[in-house]
């Protein structure tokens, strides 16, 4: 066999790092499929919102997931659109990423990052302002 072509196997630790991951996930959907946000107590709520009064690119995003796993998607959009519409955006370049070859795989560039960070914060200026229709943007 040539060094070329060797593959490269998973240790134990990284199995049983995904793994507990994974278990983690299924246990936090589970607990947002069971239990309504809006009446849990445990949940944390946003502290910049607390804080300042304002929302947050962030904020409704638990309220969105537990509306989706009931299939709610208006409902969900309602509390926050950009995260609800980025599941599926993320979820088809994830696989996307998975099913290419390494060599086809698609590089990230610094300007995709910083593209995010902007659209995030004009999100969060857009949700806060009151006037319609940017009022339709806060959860």
């Amino acid at each position: 066999m040539t060094p070329s072509a060797t593959t490269i196997t998973p240790t134990r630790l990284q199995k049983t790092t995904v793994f507990s991951v994974v278990v983690v996930i299924a246990a936090a959907v589970a607990v947002l499929f069971l239990v309504n946000p809006v009446d849990a107590w445990f949940l944390p709520a946003c502290q910049f919102h607390r804080l300042t009064g304002l929302h947050c690119p962030g904020c409704g995003m638990t309220r969105a997931t537990h509306q989706l796993l009931h299939g709610h998607v208006l409902t969900a959009l309602r509390m926050n659109a950009v995260f609800t519409l980025a599941i599926p955006l993320v979820a088809g370049i994830g696989l996307w990423r998975l099913a290419a070859r390494p060599e086809q795989r698609p590089a990230w560039k610094p300007i995709y990052t910083w593209l995010i960070i902007g659209a995030l914060i004009a999100f969060g200026i857009l949700r806060n302002i009151p006037a319609h229709p940017f009022t339709l943007l806060s959860p």
